[in-house]
């Protein structure tokens, strides 16, 4: 039986492999936000297949950041976009100034979702 040479970097007393899964050793390292979790969640479950390519490719990651990133910069616009179009409530009161920048993030989430996060990459 042959002996794997890995190398570890210790972390709080504990020794943790350095495992790389993609190409690019910053896309490891980086925490993936929640509409990456989600896109990759979606593909995992979905469509196993392409979820395989793309992690033995090396790309996984870097794609899921990307979906991440995608999906947050189009909710800021389209919320911006609703915005305009149903402005804030003229009122003193805060919480419904909230219930209304709720509701219009959550539908510009909900057209992310559909348009970025659940597609095959």
């Amino acid at each position: 039986m042959s002996k794997i040479e890995m190398n570890y970097t210790e972390k709080d007393g504990v020794l943790l492999p350095n495992l790389q899964i993609s190409n690019n050793s910053e896309d490891d390292s980086q925490p993936l936000g929640k509409y990456g979790r989600m896109a990759m969640e979606y593909l995992h479950e979905n469509h196993p297949q392409r979820f395989m390519i793309l992690k033995m490719d090396g790309t996984l990651m870097e794609k899921m950041h990307r979906v991440h990133k995608e999906a947050v910069e189009k909710i800021e616009y389209i919320t911006g976009q609703m915005l305009e179009a149903e402005p804030m409530p003229e009122t003193e009161d805060i919480m419904e100034k909230t219930r209304h920048l709720n509701s219009l993030r959550s539908a510009a989430e909900e057209i992310v979702l559909n348009e970025i996060v659940f597609k095959v990459r």
